[in-house]
């Protein structure tokens, strides 16, 4: 019995991966479940531990309700919004498999899936850029107007179709109400059910007064059913290269140094591109700091009142209403700029809806945790909730909330890396830091092969790339230990425990320490684990996770009583003085000055570096919100291309770019040097079992939440 136990959790894990081979399927005879072939399917960054559940049940009532909409009845409240990856697709002039794959995905979750029908010039073109935006947002989904490539759509609409969802076909542009007409009945021809009619998404009155005899017209003629689009004005927020901060103190206008001018950069229909520098430190002058792109050049939305009278003009004609903040940092939030429970359209929504509007509203940004968007229904918020990313981290979030187990959805941490890697120099692709096959070709997702046998399986560092590697190594039916040094399970992400403005990776630490409990893994903690330990022990493979630490500087004065390692400045924050310095930027040092500058310290951040953050790190809009923050936060002040000489009598002395010395009072100073792998001592385990694999940071291969859980996935799919 227990060895059947044993091979359907194998075989779980195999259909959530997609493996389809001979020996998959012999597991069928002995599990009796369905044909992994008629399963296959991405990959969960943490597919269900233990036994499948016996029992549907239906904790979200609300948000999995039905909901009648014209003609047609929704499965659920859940809309799929436009996000066509950027670099999902290759040149292939129709939709790849791999991206008629995530669309299909996408359709076992939300009642509405929106793709882009974007014909265009082939063979395909694109534009580069130094900055955030790059490659041309639609670039992916320029299809070649020949038969041929219409069967490919054809087919992806009927494949979005086959799992009872609708599909809109997004953005109906025309220049009169026939040709609006004609272009509706021909989407209808083709197999669509939604349309936004309009020149482009509505930001003011005028808008959509200049749009209102066409969505008649589209009404009248045909059975679509009509999607409006407000991007409206949060209270409070500032618009263009400063906008939304939120929570800090932030400014209304651009920020000190920031200029007023524009550089070209053209961007697909929907607003200009904006290329801001900020000079270096307080004041500076254009031309020496870092890129900012903002699609809205200090663009203004609709507050309330006029959101609700556009509302009041749309009303009957228009069936669903989706929202999004007109901020193009605060339309992608992350948690430096939104509050977990309090998305920013879910104002508009619920007034909205007090108002007595008929509309269905269907919210989008920051609409990701089920039990918040369950109430929020239920309490006549809202109708709808849209979303796309937390569909990209778990594409089973719906099946998992029918059986129950929403603490088992993996969360999305909001880092857009899924619109793109780079888009100055490579890599090309799209990557999700929490699913580790997302993005991947559907051939290399079929290659994981099935186990052969129950192995005793050690984890050695209790991680995100240990713990995940741990939890894919019980998926797969093995008997797992793992072992952590420390009293406590996240490596390097417990530094997420002290700090509220990165709650989003706090809960993905939190919901991975969950599924190893979960999984049945047998945990050792405060176990520093040696090789010679390991070897006594007998275990059939060992997994070598150490990762890294943050490196040493050498600095004079770097060992003094008031000199903070990165990780060490958010467990003991409290010790910190009013005046911080912090030393070293990239992501990690830009974003501890976030932190703690929005918990009211004073900082300045001193690198060598030309940018606080390298355009590699940045993506289209992966870290716009965090260089947004830093170039215009009152707390924060910046020294590029700066040398520091010492650190001394509660202040840091350096060399500006100019070459002139200069000192700064630093009542704390927390030093960011990068991280060191742990190479040498992950090496030393080998031999210590008959399989010994290494993975994540300690292969000097990661650096990034995103490449140890890939690593930790693939390597521990290899036991």
């Amino acid at each position: 019995m227990s060895l059947i136990k044993s091979l359907m959790g194998r075989r779980q894990f195999l259909i959530a991966a997609g493996a389809a081979s001979s020996s998959a399927l012999a597991y069928k005879r002995l599990a009796g479940v369905i044909d992994p072939s008629l399963n296959a399917g991405n990959a969960m960054p943490a597919e269900r531990s233990g036994a499948a559940a016996d029992v549907v049940t239906n904790k979200y009532p609300h948000l999995l309700s039905h909901l009648k909409v014209r003609n047609r009845i929704l499965k659920n409240r859940i809309m799929h919004t436009p996000s066509p990856p950027h670099a999902l697709q290759g040149p292939e002039n129709f939709p790849a498999d791999s991206y008629r794959a995530h669309y299909s995905q996408m359709a076992k979750n939300a009642a509405i899936v929106t793709i882009v029908e974007h014909f265009g010039q082939y063979p395909k073109t694109w534009s580069q850029s130094d900055t955030a935006s790059g490659m041309e947002h639609y670039s992916d989904s320029i299809w070649e107007d020949i038969p041929p490539v219409h069967n490919y759509l054809q087919q992806m609409v009927e494949e979005i179709h086959c799992e009872g969802s609708l599909v809109s076909v997004g953005k109906l542009q025309s220049s009169t109400v026939e040709e609006a007409v004609k272009k509706a009945k021909q989407w209808e021809d083709r197999g669509y059910d939604v349309i936004e009619v309009g020149e482009r998404s509505w930001s003011g009155i005028e808008a959509v007064k200049a749009d209102l005899d066409k969505l008649e017209a589209v009404r009248k003629a045909t059975d679509l059913i009509i999607e409006a689009v407000i991007l409206p004005c949060t209270p409070g927020r500032s618009r263009g290269p400063s906008m939304g901060m939120g929570g800090g103190g932030m400014p209304s206008g651009r920020g000190e140094g920031m200029p007023s001018g524009a550089q070209g950069g053209q961007m697909p229909s929907g607003g200009m591109s904006v290329q801001a520098q900020a000079g270096r430190g307080s004041g500076m002058p254009a031309g020496g700091g870092i890129p900012l792109t903002s699609t809205y050049s200090d663009a203004t939305g609709p507050e309330m009142e006029e959101v609700l009278e556009m509302v009041r003009l749309i009303d009957g004609l228009a069936d669903i209403l989706r929202m999004k903040d007109v901020g193009h940092c605060t339309n992608h939030p992350n948690s430096f700029v939104m509050e977990k429970d309090k998305p920013l359209t879910l104002a508009f929504a619920q007034a909205i809806k007090e108002s007595g509007a008929k509309i269905i509203t269907a919210p989008n940004g920051g609409f990701h945790y089920p039990e918040l968007n369950d109430e929020w229904i239920a309490s006549g918020k809202t109708d709808m909730v849209a979303m796309a990313t937390p569909l990209f981290a778990d594409p089973e979030y719906v099946r998992k909330l029918y059986e129950g187990r929403a603490e088992d959805i993996v969360p999305c941490v909001m880092c857009h890396d899924c619109h793109g890697v780079s888009r100055t120099s490579g890599p090309w692709f799209d990557v999700c830091k929490v699913n580790p096959t997302w993005g991947l070709s559907e051939t290399k997702k079929r290659s994981i092969r099935p186990p052969t046998s129950v192995k005793k399986v050690a984890v050695i560092g209790g991680g995100p790339s240990g713990m995940k590697a741990a939890i894919t190594a019980a998926e797969r039916g093995h008997k797992v230990t793992l072992y952590e040094k420390g009293d406590a399970l996240g490596g390097l992400l417990r530094h997420t425990d002290y700090t509220k403005w990165k709650w989003s990776y706090k809960d993905y630490k939190d919901y991975l320490v969950t599924q190893v409990k979960k999984a049945g893994i047998e945990v050792k903690l405060n176990t520093p684990a040696t090789p010679e330990m390991i070897r006594q022990k007998g275990f059939d493979t060992v997994l070598v996770a150490i990762g890294a630490d943050p490196a040493v500087s050498r600095i004079q004065g770097a060992d003094g009583k008031n000199v903070y390692n990165i990780m060490d400045a958010y467990s003991k924050m409290k010790s910190l003085g009013k005046n911080v310095v912090i030393i070293g930027a990239g992501v990690y040092g830009t974003e501890t000055a976030i932190c703690l500058a929005k918990d009211g310290y004073k900082i300045t951040i001193i690198t060598s570096e030309k940018q606080l953050i390298p355009n590699e790190a940045i993506g289209p809009h992966n870290m716009e919100n965090q260089l947004d923050i830093s170039q215009n936060h009152p707390n924060i002040s910046r020294e590029l291309e700066a040398v520091v000489t010492g650190i001394s009598d509660g202040k840091v002395t350096y060399r500006d770019a100019a070459g002139n010395e200069k000192s700064v009072k630093a009542d704390s100073v927390v030093i960011y040097a990068g991280l060191k792998a742990k190479m040498d001592e992950a090496a030393e385990f080998s031999g210590s079992a008959g399989q010994v694999l290494l993975l994540g940071d300690c292969t000097g291969q990661g650096g990034t939440l995103q490449k140890t859980i890939r690593s930790a996935f693939f390597v521990a799919s290899q036991v």
